[in-house]
């Protein structure tokens, strides 16, 4: 019991800070920092699809996403290539068969009228034949769409027989 009451007298006496010393104490400061560099993720492309195409039946046209993230105001561009199909360049893009000779004529744009063929320009902003813009933050996506036009032109016609047409396209960002 007498243990118990010295216990009990040791805490309060704790507790109070009555004749008890206290150590002295000393505080000083850190810096902390980071560095933000500007970057730029390509988040999706979707597939351009044309469907079924039937020789002499017009133009399909169908569109395309790409979709980037951006460190906040960072300025980027978006450049699209001729792509794969045998005999592409940027004014014509063509798909090509892996069994058959012919091609069928298509191009990208971007614009909804299709009158800008988009280029592949590797500069860090939009140009008239590009697509671009400037990033608001790494957590937001921007949609640039691709307007595409499969051509009802004589070469198309010309694609016998029939088989499966394709081209794969390389996006390029630059920021």
């Amino acid at each position: 019991m007498q243990l118990r009451a010295v216990r009990v007298f040791a805490v309060a006496l704790l507790a109070s800070g009555c004749g008890l010393a206290i150590g002295a104490t000393k505080t000083t400061n850190f810096a902390v920092s980071a560095s933000v560099v500007s970057n730029c993720l390509i988040n999706l492309t979707s597939t351009m699809a044309f469907g079924t195409y039937t020789p002499g039946a017009g133009n399909i046209d169908r569109t395309s996403t790409i979709a980037v993230r951006c460190t906040r105001n960072t300025p980027y561009g978006i450049g699209l290539n001729a792509g794969t199909g045998a005999g592409s360049t940027i004014a014509q893009r063509r798909m090509s068969s892996a069994t058959v000779v012919g091609r069928l004529q298509y191009n990208l744009y971007t614009t909804n009228a299709r009158n800008v063929v988009w280029n592949n320009r590797a500069v860090a902003r939009a140009t008239g034949t590009t697509q671009g813009g400037t990033g608001t933050g790494v957590a937001n996506v921007i949609n640039h769409t691709v307007y595409g036009r499969l051509q009802d032109s004589a070469t198309s016609q010309a694609a016998m027989p029939a088989s499966d047409y394709t081209s794969t396209i390389t996006v390029t960002l630059t920021y």
